[in-house]
Parts: structure tokens; C-alpha cells; sequence
């Protein structure tokens, strides 16, 4: 049994439904057309004037913080690159030196002495490597705290102020 959709009105109950819609319904449709137009136009803030020269001048420090990003890493690189050798050599000179301090000492040298050099000759091998650890950190927290500026500018959800600069 298909059953059919629609439903059977007379000619007259047709004018009849059309006028009072006309008359009933469509003041209140236009009328909350209206509200939701003006609801819009006051939830949307106008564009102030001068928004394109400060997008742009916005754009321009992003391009320069990336172009500050790009130059911090490339550094990082290169001293990542240097650091080993560097740090081998001075460990072999200290090596050396400490050789040249084990080795038999003459009748007249005290061994006080002996171990007081070596003692420094550690001392400023850890200072050494202290510092370049310090150099390296320091260079680390620079380059996180240009890319959270650049998140932070580019709108990125969860990203951190950036603090000035050591």
C-alpha cells in the first residue's frame, strides 16, 4: 500500500492557508531576518583603518625573527661542528701535560708539587668544558625563546611569552 505524501486541501482552504501566512508568519519572519542582520553588524567589529600597514609591518618581524631563528641554528650548527675538535684538543694538550707531569720527576722536584699541578691542570680542563656546556645552553635557550616569539606572533595556541634577551 503506497500511501501519498501530500495533503488534499480545497481551492479555497489553498487562499485560505497563503493569506494567513501572508498576513501571520511572514511579518515575523522578516522581522527576525532583520534582528539576525542587525545582531551581525553589531557582533562584527568594523576593520579600523591602518590594519594593512601594521599586518604588514608584523609580517616584516616575522620575517626577520625567521631569518634570526635561521642564523641562531646555523651557528649552533657550526659550533656542534667546532666543539669536538676544539674539545679533543685541549683534552690531548691536557693529556699531554699530564704525561709530562707523571713522568719521573727530577731529585729536586716535590711530589706536592707534582699533584698540585695536575690538580690544576683538571681544574681548568672542567672549567673548559664547563664553559662550553654554559655556551651551548645558553645559545639552546636563545634559539626556544626566538621560535616561541614566532609561534606566539604567528598565533600558535599554547605558546610561551618570550623572555628578553641575556
Amino acid at each position: 500500500m503506497a500511501r501519498d505524501a501530500s495533503i488534499q486541501v480545497s481551492p479555497e482552504e489553498y487562499r485560505f492557508l497563503r493569506r494567513f501566512f501572508r498576513r501571520q508568519a511572514l511579518p515575523w519572519v522578516v522581522g527576525l531576518a532583520l534582528v539576525a542582520i542587525a545582531a551581525a553588524r553589531l557582533a562584527v567589529p568594523e576593520v579600523p583603518r591602518g590594519v594593512a600597514p601594521r599586518i604588514d609591518e608584523a609580517l616584516a618581524r616575522i620575517a626577520t625573527l625567521e631569518r634570526e631563528n635561521a642564523a641562531l641554528r646555523t651557528e649552533l650548527e657550526g659550533m656542534g661542528q667546532r666543539m669536538p675538535s676544539g674539545l679533543e684538543r685541549r683534552i690531548a694538550a691536557a693529556e699531554s701535560r699530564l704525561l709530562a707531569v707523571e713522568r719521573p720527576a727530577a731529585p729536586d722536584r716535590d711530589a706536592g708539587d707534582v699533584a698540585d699541578r695536575v690538580a690544576r691542570v683538571e681544574e681548568r680542563l672542567a672549567s673548559t668544558a664547563s664553559a662550553q656546556e654554559t655556551v651551548t645552553r645558553s645559545n639552546l635557550t636563545r634559539l626556544r625563546d626566538l621560535e616561541a616569539r614566532v609561534d606566539s606572533i604567528e598565533g600558535v595556541p599554547g605558546s610561551v611569552p618570550a623572555a628578553p634577551m641575556p
